[in-house]
């Protein structure tokens, strides 16, 4: 199928272009918006995360209900070594847990702890905990982690004091919808943290949402291939033929 311009003259011309399967008469804008609503739709799982109420990119695979670009980002990094902490429970512990050594959840429905326990890798620790306790609950598993999530259904800025003092160098907390959590934000960010803020659409929204991390001074970002950041899904991959970017160039 061509994506392009073509005016047709005569009624012929416009029954033979519709018999060949040709595209014509698109405007460039129009064009556009329909290659970035393909890549949302279908590349991205937008349209599967909305017609089977869960999150997952086109390919099937779980994500998390947060930022499609930090969700990129953090699938081009070796995180095999980090244990996390996460704070709310769901898709995102089994993407979690196919990324990294072990991930510990806390949960503050019960029953919903229970479904994400049944499905949970062998990595994985499913707890229940309550609103009130979450932040004490926290600080009594007497550990440290080098990832801590917090996407709880409760206080988030109570999670992230506790979670100030159980992250380990080098590592980092992700606050999911810090757009609508500032002070929560601030705390982190005053923390001698480096924001780094991931605006984008996520599964089951309509709207744009923010994502961030907050990373340790000593984090270091290792690529999980030979290169990062990874060719976006949807992108245009020009790295193999792109002489501006050899040595010798």
């Amino acid at each position: 199928m061509y994506w392009g311009k073509i005016t047709p003259k005569t009624q012929s011309d416009v029954a033979e272009l519709n018999r060949s399967g040709v595209v014509y008469d698109l405007p460039e804008p129009a064009m556009m918006l329909a290659s970035a609503t393909h890549i949302l739709s279908k590349l991205l799982g937008f349209t599967a995360s909305a017609d089977s109420q869960t999150a997952v990119l086109g390919d099937g695979s779980p994500i998390p209900l947060m930022s499609y670009s930090l969700v990129e980002y953090l699938l081009g990094l070796d995180l095999s070594n980090f244990d996390v902490l996460e704070i709310g429970a769901g898709s995102s512990t089994s993407f979690w847990a196919k990324l990294t050594k072990s991930i510990l959840s806390l949960e503050t429905n019960a029953g919903w702890a229970e479904t994400v326990r049944k499905t949970a890798a062998s990595n994985s620790d499913v707890r229940a905990t309550t609103e009130a306790n979450i932040a004490r609950d926290m600080l009594d598993l007497k550990r440290s982690f080098d990832i801590i999530v917090i996407d709880p259904a409760a206080n988030r800025y109570r999670c992230a004091l506790s979670a100030l003092k159980m992250l380990n160098p080098g590592g980092f907390i992700v606050l999911d919808n810090s757009d609508w959590y500032p002070n929560t934000s601030k705390l982190l960010r005053e923390a001698d943290l480096i924001e780094v803020d991931f605006h984008d659409f996520r599964p089951n929204h309509h709207f744009r949402c923010t994502t961030s991390l907050y990373l340790h001074r000593d984090f270091r970002a290792k690529p999980k291939s030979d290169r990062l950041p990874l060719s976006p899904i949807g992108g245009k991959n020009v790295a193999p033929q792109n002489t501006w970017d050899r040595p010798n160039g």
